[in-house]
């Protein structure tokens, strides 16, 4: 009866935090009514979290859905969750229990990286399935978390430096891809995984040196004044993984902006500065240690004067080859391609019953698979690979064909396709060649890119496709 009425209380509370103490104080007191003092013959631990808001909610998975969650007590801080129709395979129907907590409430038990502050409202999602009562821990989409924060929310904290984490049971990880917009103060993230979650950052770097001299000067001293003000630039900064210090290229509407190169880890930072307010696309690739460009990460970002976006969590898709165009059934392929260190590899081949595959990157993010083609049908076959690591997972990255047929071809060794004029580059030199072309008669072959005999729209498609500015 005790636990019923518990439970009943519990899905009633959506307060502030003075609620959540009154709701603490209840809890006390039906504990003590329930079992007095002279009847405990041992100590017994009553743990009750302090929430700002809580919300329950039964949907079912088939379709999409999204909600909110607050903290009542700061109207501009609040997370929305927005998961896709067929977020679970099965479809089953689930109840999402929310909530908003503060960091005293968590950071005990889950204590922060050492150099890193937390924003003051954590947040915890958990899923059950509505028909069995199990927990469900994953999705199989992606779902978006919309995090919604004010400066009083992060006092202290530069806020280019937040990043959303969540608690995987035993320390906080970074969330795989995220934007963080300083002018609307959202950061938006996805991820497959859900439990307690968090934006942490570090302070200002004035702040951080100031506090680094009164650490190194034990004496005394007072002082005046000051203040000084610094000025947010408008730019963008990206990061994330691509391939051992592969070259990363960044793309502002279809046309090079920066490039850098990868570490040995794979991880990479560029930043854009001087922008004009206004919306841009923005376009992510990095060109693998064999020349194999990978597939474009494509991010659409609107700026706005003064203001500072951090695009982070990047995982560039890996790259992906085959050593033969053509192989007699029975007979091996390779499939090859690179992509960070130490990464999973999930190679997944389209046929009548797709196959999939995996396989682990070396030091040098290089994989390799050999497949037997004796389990495949006769006929044409399509290719692609997506990497995982770290609780990061990559999109699929391009996707190639073979044919498995009676006879072996090796995959003749090509320049970059829609490269018109030798540059080994795609780009508005190249698609100027092929307007010119455009509906005329007798194009020359290196313009017809799917060779129809014409160049038409679905040419300027291919050569989109492998458009490196």
């Amino acid at each position: 009866m005790f636990f019923a009425t518990l439970e009943h209380v519990h899905m009633r509370v959506r307060k502030s935090a003075r609620g959540a103490l009154g709701f603490t104080c209840l809890l006390l007191l039906l504990y003590s009514s329930l079992f007095p003092s002279t009847a405990v013959t041992a100590t017994t631990t009553l743990t009750v979290t302090v929430v700002y808001a809580l919300e329950t909610h039964q949907f079912t998975t088939s379709s999409s859905f999204s909600e909110s969650v607050s903290n009542p007590s700061d109207a501009d801080v609040r997370a929305d969750i927005a998961s896709p129709a067929d977020a679970l395979s099965s479809g089953a129907p689930v109840i999402v229990t929310m909530y908003t907590t503060a960091e005293s409430a968590v950071t005990v038990d889950a204590p922060l990286p050492s150099g890193k502050l937390a924003a003051n409202t954590f947040y915890d999602f958990s899923f059950t399935n509505a028909n069995t009562g199990g927990a469900i821990t994953s999705f199989d989409k992606p779902v978006t978390l919309t995090f919604f924060y004010s400066d009083a929310d992060t006092s202290g904290i530069d806020e280019s430096t937040l990043v959303p984490h969540r608690w995987n049971g035993s320390s906080w990880s970074a969330l795989g891809s995220y934007t963080v917009d300083t002018a609307a103060k959202k950061i938006t993230a996805s991820t497959q995984q859900f439990s307690t979650f968090a934006l942490l950052g570090t302070a200002p770097a004035q702040q951080q040196q100031e506090q680094q001299q009164r650490q190194q000067s034990p004496g005394g001293g007072g002082g005046g004044g000051g203040g000084g003000s610094s000025t947010a630039s408008t730019g963008v900064t990206f990061s994330g993984r691509a391939y051992p210090r592969s070259t990363v290229t960044v793309l502002k509407d279809a046309q090079v902006a920066a490039t850098t190169v990868a570490g040995a880890d794979a991880g990479f930072k560029v930043s854009l500065s001087g922008l004009s307010s206004g919306s841009y696309i923005f376009s992510v690739y990095a060109e693998d240690n064999r020349g194999e460009r990978s597939s474009l990460a494509t991010f659409p970002v609107s700026i706005t004067s003064g203001a500072a976006t951090t695009i982070g969590g990047i995982f560039v898709a890996p790259t992906i080859a085959t050593d033969k165009s053509e192989v007699k059934r029975g007979e091996n392929v390779a499939i090859l391609g690179q992509s960070a260190p130490k990464s999973e590899m999930t190679i997944a081949v389209s046929s009548e019953e797709d196959f999939f595959a995996k396989t682990v990157t070396d030091n040098n993010g290089a994989y390799l698979y050999i497949l037997d083609t004796a389990q495949l049908p006769m006929g044409q076959h399509f290719v692609k690979s997506k990497a995982a690591f770290d609780g990061s997972i990559s999109s699929f990255g391009k996707v190639i064909g073979f044919i498995v047929g009676t006879k072996t071809v090796a995959v003749a060794s090509a320049g970059v396709k829609g490269d018109l004029n030798g540059d080994k580059r795609v780009n508005l030199i190249d698609f100027s060649i092929a307007a010119y072309w455009y509906k005329r008669a007798n194009p020359p072959t290196s313009s017809d890119l799917n060779a129809d005999g014409k160049v038409d729209l679905i040419d300027f498609s291919i050569m989109a496709f492998h458009w490196t500015g």
